[in-house]
């Protein structure tokens, strides 16, 4: 086991001091049993949820008091790895963060690695690397000192969190080689998933599009959609040109979990390719939503084909007011007015005698928009 000292724990604990009102109880915040025992399963925990919560509501407890609980030696650093994970997965899932949850996500990883837990160390150690300046140089020495140890071990996450550096400072070469060393070491894991999908677009930005695929693939295959949700959007892209089926239903699977590039791409395919303008309509207005301007382009053009000239109308305002206060915007603006002055002068002329309530609303909604045959889905 590598030893750690507490001067890096420390720099770990960046929640739990400045939450200075009182803690809602555990029970209260706390993720459904349910939801719980099916991570856990997922995790290949060999602790149930009965033997892990009431760790869980000691360590919340001793988050006000400062005081370190007491780890029985029947829970080990990976058990308390797996409570961690619960908790992060759970945030992925729901998309929102609890800010008193996300402090025990930080005190179980301390007390993994107080106990030797090597991914706990790796993951402290790597958060000192990614902000040094808020670290002390003895914090940095030392951080550097543990990673090349666990490095020097063939520890999987430190060589996977070696290539995200490398990804991170868009070396693409660097990071292709340790992902690679990573894929050696295990190839069949969630992890493995992950790093499947990083190899992908490190291979579709060169392009290498036939390794991208088998590697966009893999990440599919190995991880849950919404940690390979990028993987799903850019296979989709690459069979755009070949399988048009197949693209929009991989596209469709990335926007069921929010994806924003997705609500302009299945926009554009229904307009121009499907020449289902209502549909694309519905698509462009979800990424309206979420402020991706380029579907305002979208939606005025599908507006226009159905001679829905209110709407286009409405659609023009938003994005006049969307410019003037971004310039990315207003560059778009102004080159979307320019090719579409026709249109643009009509819907000025136009002034219809309806009541408000004629026209569909441009703000976020009950928009509803079917993604196959048997379901459908609300942003």
């Amino acid at each position: 086991m590598l030893g750690f000292r507490s001067c890096i724990l420390v720099s770990s604990r960046r929640l739990i001091s400045s939450l200075a009102n009182k803690r809602p109880p555990l029970h209260e915040i706390f993720p459904q049993k349910k939801m719980v025992s099916r991570i856990l399963f997922e995790l290949d925990s060999r602790l149930a949820y009965n033997k892990l919560y009431p760790m869980y509501e000691k360590l919340y407890e001793g988050l006000d008091t400062g005081n370190d609980v007491d780890i029985p030696n029947s829970i080990k650093g990976k058990d308390l790895m797996i409570m961690k994970k619960v908790l992060e997965k759970v945030r992925h899932k729901t998309k929102a963060i609890n800010k008193n949850l996300l402090a025990l996500e930080n005190v179980l990883l301390d007390r993994a690695a107080e106990i030797g837990d090597n991914d706990a160390i790796s993951l402290l150690c790597f958060d000192v690397l990614k902000d040094p300046d808020s670290n002390t140089e003895d914090d940095v020495s030392h951080a550097k000192k543990l990673i090349k140890n666990l490095y020097q071990m063939n520890h999987p996450l430190t060589v996977k969190l070696t290539a995200d550096i490398a990804l991170k400072n868009h070396d693409d070469a660097t990071a292709e080689v340790y992902y690679m060393k990573f894929l050696d070491l295990q190839n069949d894991t969630f992890l493995a998933g992950e790093v499947y999908g990083q190899l992908g677009q490190i291979h579709f930005r060169k392009p290498n599009l036939i390794e991208a695929e088998k590697c966009f693939l893999k990440s599919i295959k190995l991880c849950p959609i919404d940690y390979s949700v990028r993987s799903y959007f850019l296979l989709g892209q690459m069979y755009v040109n070949n399988d048009i089926f197949k693209a929009r239903y991989l596209i469709e699977s990335s926007a069921t979990q929010g994806f924003k590039e997705s609500f302009r791409t299945l926009g554009l395919l229904e307009m121009n390719y499907f020449k289902n303008y209502p549909k694309a309509q519905e698509w462009f207005k979800l990424g309206m939503e979420l402020y991706d301007t380029e579907c305002f382009v979208g939606y005025f053009d599908c507006t226009m084909k159905n001679n829905e000239l209110l709407l286009a109308k409405r659609c023009y305002e938003s994005m006049e007011k969307l410019a003037e206060n971004n310039q990315d915007v207003n560059r778009l603006f102004e080159d979307f007015s320019s090719h579409r002055a026709s249109d643009i002068q009509k819907i000025k002329e136009y002034s219809p005698n309806a009541s408000i309530n004629t026209w569909q609303s441009l703000t976020p909604g009950d928009t509803t928009v079917k993604v196959s045959k048997s379901n459908t889905w609300n942003l």
